[in-house]
């Protein structure tokens, strides 16, 4: 989650620096942008084999390819290969995060899982700080984009560790083990979108599918200009805003840890409808005011910047706990590859709509303010028609552990 994290990280903190080197404008930019989330399909496909094949050789498969696709993104010598280069790496990269959602879903307790998934999350959330420092680093070098790229390729060492530590998939046992591989012979998993898709669960996956398209909408127009807003919109030096959004940001942290424990204790709806409206006030104060001059600017904006990362952080992982926990494991992977490709069905939408949007609102700002203002509601909408699927604090399966699983009969 760490290294995803670096990754989608170094889409916007590399943005100005990638805009000066190629000679490119705010709607320019905004449109390459925009054409990173068709590689998401890549996720669905990932999804659906890790059904098959296991969700720890498809994690793994994801980890190694990341590497590559940074390297190439660091030697591209155009914007059109740049583009390509990413769409490897945005594909990847949705793929690693849809199938480490499901990984936890599968492996955490339920009356614990959105403390998992706000851990998980704080390891991305770190991650994606990190290229802001190195931006910062190498700001003043004409090609320095590169040099952030290039960093990227270093975790590919840390594969032979990954592989050891990884545990293997967990598999059913005893008589469902037995009715599983029956009915699997001859015919495969259930998987994809048919599986998806039948009558039994189509009204919930496609609520899903829909509100993970508003949020990411929200999170991918607030999150993706956080370094180019002030840099250039702001004409704040860029050392000057790295410095704002680690302070900011680094408090913002703490939305995933107290996020994760009252989704877990006072339910998953709760704590998105609270987490997305302070999620919406920081918006409005970071990208929709202007901030006053010198260092009570720095102030308003710092104080925004935390409840736009508190409330957000707070938000999408409990998002990701809910939506992991609503099928069973069977389709879980195809359910989160889709998920994948709504989430950046949504970043797209919402690249393309502040590309739009910038010149007659005035600005990367409060075009951005704009998508956010459209995207929370429907996604509020859409949430109300999924059920709540927190185990209540007053049950007994939160208070015990879970029994240990039954000695089989027979010998091995």
């Amino acid at each position: 989650m760490g290294y995803q994290g670096y990754v989608s990280g170094i889409h916007g903190s590399v943005a100005p620096l990638l805009a000066a080197s190629f000679g490119l404008g705010d709607a320019q930019v905004a449109a390459l942008f925009s054409w990173i989330g068709v590689a998401s399909l890549l996720a669905l496909l990932v999804g659906r084999a890790s059904d098959r094949i296991g969700r720890r050789r498809a994690l793994l498969a994801c980890a190694a390819g990341l590497p590559f696709a940074a390297a190439a993104s660091a030697l591209a010598p155009s914007p059109g290969c740049y583009l390509a280069a990413q769409l490897a790496a945005f594909g990847l990269g949705s793929a690693l995060l849809a199938m480490v959602t499901v990984a936890l879903a599968e492996t955490l307790p339920r009356e614990r899982g959105a403390r998992g998934h706000g851990r998980a999350g704080l390891a991305l959330a770190v991650g994606t700080a990190l290229p802001l420092v190195a931006s910062a680093g190498l700001a003043e070098r004409p090609e320095g984009w590169r040099g952030v790229w290039a960093l990227a390729v270093l975790p590919i060492f840390a594969l032979p560790w990954l592989a050891r530590r990884l545990p293997e998939d967990r598999r059913p046992s005893g008589a469902a083990a037995s009715t599983r591989s029956a009915t699997a012979a001859g015919r495969g998993v259930r998987s994809g979108l048919r599986a998806l898709l039948a009558p039994a669960r189509r009204a919930r996956v496609l609520a899903a599918l829909g509100a993970a398209i508003a949020i990411s909408a929200a999170e991918a127009a607030a999150r993706a200009w956080l370094f180019y807003h002030p840099v250039r919109s702001l004409g704040l030096a860029p050392r000057s805003a790295t410095a704002l959004l680690l302070v900011g940001g680094g408090l913002g942290l703490a939305g995933f840890r107290l996020g994760g424990r009252l989704a877990d204790t006072r339910g998953r709806r709760p704590v998105l409808l609270a987490g997305g409206s302070l999620f919406a006030l920081g918006v409005a104060g970071f990208y929709g005011a202007t901030p006053p001059r010198g260092t009570a600017g720095l102030v308003w904006l710092g104080a925004s910047l935390f409840a736009l990362a508190a409330g957000g952080n707070a938000a999408i992982a409990t998002f990701r706990a809910h939506a992991a926990e609503l099928l069973p494991s069977s389709v879980r992977g195809s359910f989160g590859g889709l998920l994948a490709v709504g989430a950046a069905l949504g970043w797209s939408l919402s690249m393309w709509a502040v590309a739009v949007l910038a010149a007659p609102v005035g600005g990367v700002g409060h075009a951005v303010a704009c998508v956010v203002l459209v995207a929370l509601p429907a996604a509020a909408l859409l949430l109300r028609g999924l059920p709540e699927t927190a185990v209540p604090a007053h049950s007994p399966s939160a208070r015990r552990p879970a029994p240990p699983p039954a000695r089989s009969a027979q010998p091995a």
